[in-house]
C-alpha cells in the first residue's frame, strides 16, 4: 500500500506525464478567471476525444468553477509551482543529465514487453523460413498457380512484420510504449 506522499507523487507525475496536460495546466495558470472548453479546444487544436481524455487525467488538479470554466485547484496550483520551480532553477549543466535520462527513458521497455517482442521476432523468423521452404519445394516439385501468388505476398508481409518487431524492440517507439502501458501498466524501475 502506498504512503500518502507516494500517492501524491504518483498522481502528480501521471498528470504531468503528457506534454498536452502540462500545456493545459500552464494555460489555466495564466488565466485566473478560468478557461472554457471551447477556448481549450481552439487553442490546443485537439479533437474532443483527446481533450476529454487529457481533462479527465487532470481531475484533482483542475475543476470547473461556478461559470463552468476550468480553473486550477489548490493542489493544482502547488503542482504548477513545482513545475515553475524546476524551470526557474535549471542550469546549463542540467542539459547533459536531461539528455542522458531522456535517451534511457525513451528506449526502455519492461522485461515482459521485451520478451513478447523477442518471441514475436523468433516466431516470424520461423514462419519466414517455413514459407521459404514451401516456396523452394513448390519450385522444385511444382505447385498450383495460387501458391506462386500467395507465397510472395506472405513473404513480403512477414518481412515487414519482422522489421517492425525488430524496430519496436530496438527503438521502443511511442506506440509500443502506449501498448505496454495499456496491457502491462506503468513501467517499473
Amino acid at each position: 500500500m502506498l504512503s500518502r506522499n507516494e500517492e501524491i507523487e504518483n498522481v502528480t507525475f501521471q498528470a504531468l506525464a503528457h506534454p498536452t496536460r502540462r500545456i493545459i495546466i500552464r494555460i489555466l495558470q495564466s488565466r485566473n478567471q478560468g478557461v472554457s472548453y471551447t477556448e481549450l479546444i481552439t487553442e490546443l487544436g485537439l479533437s474532443t476525444g483527446k481533450l476529454n481524455y487529457h481533462l479527465e487525467q487532470l481531475k484533482g488538479l483542475m475543476e470547473k468553477n461556478a461559470n463552468h470554466y476550468y480553473v486550477l485547484t489548490p493542489f493544482g496550483k502547488k503542482v504548477v509551482e513545482h513545475l515553475n520551480l524546476v524551470e526557474q532553477r535549471k542550469s546549463s549543466d542540467d542539459e547533459k543529465y536531461v539528455k542522458a535520462a531522456s535517451s534511457v527513458q525513451n528506449a526502455s521497455l519492461q522485461p515482459i514487453m521485451k520478451a513478447f517482442l523477442s518471441i514475436g521476432i523468433a516466431a516470424m523468423t520461423f514462419l519466414l523460413f517455413f514459407w521459404g521452404y514451401i516456396g523452394y519445394v513448390a519450385t522444385i516439385e511444382g505447385a498450383p498457380l495460387i501458391i506462386y501468388v500467395i507465397l510472395p505476398v506472405l513473404l513480403g508481409f512477414g518481412l515487414c512484420v519482422l522489421g517492425l518487431l525488430i524496430y519496436a524492440l530496438a527503438k521502443a517507439p511511442l506506440w509500443i510504449r502506449r501498448l505496454e502501458r495499456k496491457y502491462f501498466g506503468e513501467s517499473q524501475p
